[in-house]
């Protein structure tokens, strides 16, 4: 089970007298974007950013999950502040690693370092102690039960919307956010994983489905492999 939360915008329209005086528009200043920032990728998927800063081309970069869109180009925009307009729009996607790559509009948005994070470092293994920030259940941390390859899970409490969310280590980003689902070490006992439910609160615990979360050197790794945008990544 992956992390969605869909939700819809809604503008509303005041109508005025015909002899309203109408003020100029004023340009709106650039937003800050970065690790832990509640976003809306094509004005409905609510998820997370997981960091922000600049690629080996100098240009201002944003990851969150893949599965928060579902082709290049999607627009997103800030689930705080939609009236700042398209920060930026989706430039890749991997699903494997379920990482995408937003190119930030820098006349709209521009990167920041997520507050107490002091650079990256390597997945967690078992017994390590993670944190992790989204847009549902904001900062919980929670022990791992397992690491296997690029994919690890923990018990941090993490739902619909958290998807991207940035997870660390001691100060360090170490993941991205995927999904709820059972490690593969539960064996038989990951047959529970089926009426777990995600997490709201971290009240539920231990009663809802580990956190699933991408290696995010991996990922960064692999926007290099591929050439792709977010390669030679740089925290802001």
């Amino acid at each position: 089970m992956r992390f969605t939360r869909l939700a819809k915008l809604a503008a509303t329209a005041v109508m005025v007298g015909a002899t309203t005086l109408v003020a100029p528009a004023v340009a709106q200043a650039a937003v800050p974007v970065g690790g832990g920032t509640p976003v809306l990728v094509d004005g409905v998927a609510g998820c997370t950013i997981t960091a922000a800063g600049h690629d080996a081309t100098g240009a201002s970069v944003a990851f969150t999950a893949a599965h928060c869109s579902d082709q290049v180009g999607t627009p997103v925009i800030l689930r705080d502040d939609p009236g700042a307009g398209v920060i930026g729009t989706v430039a890749t996607r991997n699903e494997i690693l379920d990482y995408s790559v937003i190119r930030l509009d820098p006349g709209v948005a521009f990167p920041v370092r997520q507050p107490g994070v002091v650079g990256t470092g390597p997945a967690p293994q078992f017994g390590d102690v993670v944190c992790k920030d989204g847009l549902s259940t904001g900062h919980t941390c929670g022990i791992t039960w397992q690491r296997e390859g690029d994919r690890f899970w923990s018990q941090a409490c993490a739902g619909y919307g958290d998807s991207g969310g940035p997870v660390t280590r001691d100060g360090r980003l170490v993941g991205l956010l995927s999904g709820g689902h059972m490690p593969p070490a539960a064996g038989p006992a990951g047959s529970v994983g089926d009426v777990l439910p995600s997490c709201f609160h971290a009240v539920q615990s231990p009663f809802f489905l580990p956190a699933l979360a991408y290696s995010f050197d991996a990922i960064v790794a692999d926007a290099g492999a591929r050439n792709w945008p977010g390669r030679g990544f740089q925290m802001a």
